[in-house]
């Protein structure tokens, strides 16, 4: 069987998991309702009813017109009166509803009249005094007017039990809307009205009418039924009992006797003399035959009787006047059961100060003293609060005999959920298989109301929450020990308190479960597997996704023993995952890298394979087969390392022009250096197929042997005219030959005439090339270029006349010389025309006019440099 214990952890679990975690879904509402009424005008005391969902424990509470009916907190309530009638119903099973209204017109089909008209009827008795008396009864019965279908039954009877003696008087009778009655004997009569209507067809006098509780000495109980006394002749006193509350610190208590009683002669008159007053010891009077004297009470303590005859002109009252004056005792300060109560954010809660007894009476106030009781309704013997949203104070004054307490006691209502604390710890991280620390708890008690624990937990792959394993210890202690976890895992505690409709949730702690490193994703590689002796590897990694911490080892066993933490070199370490560099080696050695995470007790795995690095011996220092050569200048040098013997590995040799450091700028045996204009020294490194370096390189000193060639400037001739070369260089024991030979004097001296041949029509070019050797096998080379301008033809007649053949003197081949000036004269030496150069030929006339036919003499300059041209030119027609 279950205990009561773990059906409510089971229940919470079932809240929990399906309102937090649904999304916001609530509880079940207790669908309040009120079942119908009869249609029409009900009458006083029908039932309503009302109807709910809602199971176990059910609370009720009703209202009218929106205000809460004092003591109306059963499943149906007796309707009293018209009104928008609802109820409120609140139960642990489902959330607090308030039904909608129903709106009921109540019959107020009751008996009532007054008997104050009276008159003495004239004559009177000759032998009784105030006989007979005149009696109209006022009726004042509801529904009202005589219109109203009521029935009225009207019965007289003596208190004294005698047949009374009247009679009805205008007509009426027993069952008149409004009898009129003839007293004739003095006595106390009583009149009795019965009303009969649809709500007590068979004349019943029922139902019980709870606004005028039951007097049997006057009246039934019933609605439908009202009596009066009516006192014929006799004089009365109606006493004004006092209640007052108890104060012994205040002053002597003094009334007047009008406050006291009233005197009714009934219409007779009083006899001032007849008055009599009795007061109780310590009660002083100020005149006992007095009709309003002065009295006054020694303290206001305790209760005390005062009595009061008189008569009229024909009787005494039948009884003396009786009043009471109580000074009633405060009770005392209400003694609660608690001081506070620890209950739950949105529940109602009753106030019961005495929850053993109904009778006693308190009002409830939210003020130490003063302020207005919140129980309008009047004191009561408890008082219902909420939903209750924050802690709330309250303050409770006992009530008797219409006084209350002097002092109120306090009591508080806390929300346990503002005192709450729900929190858990803390977050870890964990390897996978293996099992957390346990998980703490506050300690939830708050006040005097002790929870039930809950853990719940969930994970990615499952991810509503579910009651945590109790595999490895109890899920509903206020600490809790996990399992063994395989993935990340959330855990909650909830806490349940009795009454509280929803579990508290507290913080989620995270145990996050790391997978395992597999080795296959831990690579590492170095920068090459040989090293050169003396030097060391770049060992490289991956980094793995997490927060990992990495370790360098190395082993000079083999690759799956003997590793240690490897040796870093100066100024780095072998923690640094990305890469890491020895600091020496000496021997064959394998290098692996390890990962875990970091700060956990996760063993480190080794990285998929080790890396085996192997030592290569350095080459020996280069030997050349001549420590000093000799080049042309512009030219390379050839320089020879001589081949090592008897070695098995291949060597390359690698060029500089530096001893140390430097870019290489060739490799081999033999190395053509590039052309040189200087004497300069090479160095050579040997290298094998590992790159590994002799430990120094050897020297080759080159000397330049200088040679130069210069074939002299380019220049332009005109054609037929002869150029001189002009070549040097190579020294004194230097040869020239230049090329081609043609048009040359001699191609084999230094200085020889060219004369190239040209062409009529168009400029041509030749190049000719000079080569200078200094007989030690060095040449050198330059080249020259000759421009050949055709000359030009000059003729010495045309003819402008206008008919489009030879109209203007041209001069084939002078757009060849920009500079060229032309000058024409007439046999008097006068200028005729001028022109730099000759765009525009000449076209026969000076300043626009046609010149003369005539023999006409030029001068033509091609440049500063050549020989003017000059001649004559005849204008013909």
């Amino acid at each position: 069987m279950h205990s009561f214990k773990s059906y409510l952890l089971l229940l919470a679990l079932y809240l929990y998991s399906s309102s937090f975690f649904l999304y916001g879904q609530t509880q079940a509402s207790c669908n309040a309702a009120i079942t119908p009424p009869p249609s029409g005008t009900l009458c006083y005391g029908t039932p309503l009813t009302a109807t709910t969902g809602a199971t176990g424990n059910v609370f009720y509470r009703w209202q009218k017109d929106g205000e809460d009916i004092f003591g109306a907190n059963q499943k149906t309530y007796s309707l009293t009166s018209s009104g928008s009638y609802r109820v409120i119903v609140q139960s642990t099973s489902c959330a607090t509803d308030t039904s909608d209204a129903v709106t009921v017109t109540v019959s107020e089909q009751e008996a009532s009249f007054t008997a104050d008209q009276k008159e003495r009827i004239q004559p009177q008795s000759a032998d009784t005094c105030g006989i007979p008396v005149r009696v109209e009864l006022k009726n004042e019965s509801k529904p009202e007017g005589s219109g109203s279908g009521l029935t009225y039954t009207w019965e007289v009877t003596r208190q004294d039990g005698k047949t009374p003696l009247f009679k009805f008087l205008d007509g009426t009778n027993a069952n008149s809307f409004e009898p009129v009655l003839q007293f004739n004997e003095k006595g106390q009569y009583t009149v009795k009205l019965k009303i009969q209507g649809p709500c007590n067809p068979n004349g019943e006098e029922g139902p019980d009418d709870p606004a005028d509780p039951e007097n049997p000495d006057t009246q039934k109980d019933g609605r439908y039924v009202h009596e009066e006394q009516v006192l014929i002749v006799y004089p009365q006193v109606t006493p004004n009992n006092i209640e007052e509350c108890e104060d012994l610190t205040a002053p002597p208590y003094t009334v007047r006797g009008s406050s006291l009683a009233t005197f009714d002669a009934n219409l007779g008159t009083i006899d001032p003399t007849s008055i009599i007053w009795t007061v109780p010891p310590g009660v002083t009077i100020s005149d006992i035959q007095a009709e309003d004297p002065e009295i006054t009470f020694p303290t206001r303590s305790g209760s005390y009787e005062i009595k009061v005859t008189f008569r009229n002109e024909c009787e005494s009252v039948l009884e003396p006047g009786v009043i009471t004056v109580n000074f009633n005792p405060r009770p005392p300060t209400p003694v609660l059961p608690k001081a506070e109560e620890f209950v739950c954010s949105g529940i109602t809660y009753t106030i019961s100060p005495s929850p053993s007894s109904s009778t006693k009476l308190y009002n409830f106030y939210r003020t130490p003293t003063g302020g207005t009781a919140l129980n309008t309704g009047g004191p009561a013997p408890i008082y219902t609060v909420g939903p209750l949203s924050s802690r709330s104070v309250y303050y409770i004054a006992a009530f008797e005999n219409g006084c209350e307490s002097l002092e109120r006691a306090m009591f508080t209502l806390n929300i346990i959920q503002e005192d709450l604390e729900n929190t858990i710890a803390a977050d870890q991280t964990i390897c996978a298989d293996t099992k957390p620390a346990s998980l703490s708890g506050s300690n939830a008690r708050v006040g005097n109301s002790n929870p039930s624990y809950l853990w719940v937990s969930r994970t990615d792959s499952s991810p509503i929450y579910a009651a945590a394993s109790t595999q490895a210890g109890r899920n509903d202690q206020q600490t809790y020990s996990p399992p063994v976890l395989t993935e990340t895992t959330y855990f909650r505690r909830l806490v349940i308190f009795p009454n509280c409709p929803n579990p508290d949730s507290s913080n989620i702690v995270t145990v996050e479960v790391l997978p395992i490193i597999d080795p296959s994703t831990n690579v590492i590689e170095a920068d090459k597997p040989v090293v050169c002796k003396g030097e060391v590897p770049t060992l490289t990694g991956n980094l793995l996704s997490g927060d990992i911490e990495y370790l360098w080892e190395s082993s000079t066993t083999s690759a799956t023993a003997g590793f240690i933490p490897a040796v870093p070199a100066e100024g780095s370490d072998n923690t640094n995952g990305a890469s890491f560099t020895p600091r020496f080696i000496t021997q064959t050695t394998w290098y692996r890298r390890t990962a875990k995470y970091r700060n956990t007790n996760c063993a480190p795995v080794p990285s998929a394979e080790a890396i085996e690095i192997t030592i290569d011996e350095l080459p020996p220092v280069p030997i050349v087969k001549a420590a000093a050569v000799t080049t042309c200048e512009n030219s390379s040098a050839v320089l020879e390392v001589v081949p090592v013997t008897g070695g098995t590995a291949t060597l390359t040799y690698v060029w500089y022009t530096e001893a140390t450091g430097g870019d290489p700028i060739g490799s081999g045996s033999p190395f053509n250096t590039p052309p040189l204009t200087s004497d300069a020294t090479f160095y050579v490194e040997a290298q094998n197929e590992n790159e590994c370096i002799s430990t120094r390189r050897t020297a080759v000193r080159v000397t330049v042997s200088p040679i130069s060639a210069n074939a002299g400037n380019d220049t332009t001739i005109i054609q037929g005219q002869s150029v001189t070369l002009r070549g040097s260089g190579g020294g004194a024991n230097a040869t020239f030959t230049w090329s081609p030979a043609d048009g040359l004097s001699n191609p084999n001296i230094a200085n020889p005439v060219a004369t190239p041949a040209g062409n009529t029509t168009a400029t041509t070019t030749v190049t000719y090339t000079l080569t200078v050797s200094n007989g030690a096998e060095c040449e050198a080379i330059d080249e020259v270029t000759i421009t050949v301008i055709p000359r030009i033809t000059v003729f010495n007649t045309f003819s402008p006349n206008r008919d489009g053949i030879n109209e203007t003197w041209e001069i084939p081949n002078i757009q060849n010389y920009p500079e060229a000036t032309v000058e024409i004269f007439n046999r008097y030496g006068a200028p005729v025309y001028k022109s730099s150069g000759y765009s525009q030929p000449w076209d026969g006339t000076h300043n626009g006019n046609p010149l003369p036919l005539a023999t006409y003499y030029y001068i033509i300059r091609l440049n500063k440099n050549e020989k003017p041209f000059t001649g004559s030119v005849t204008l013909i027609r």
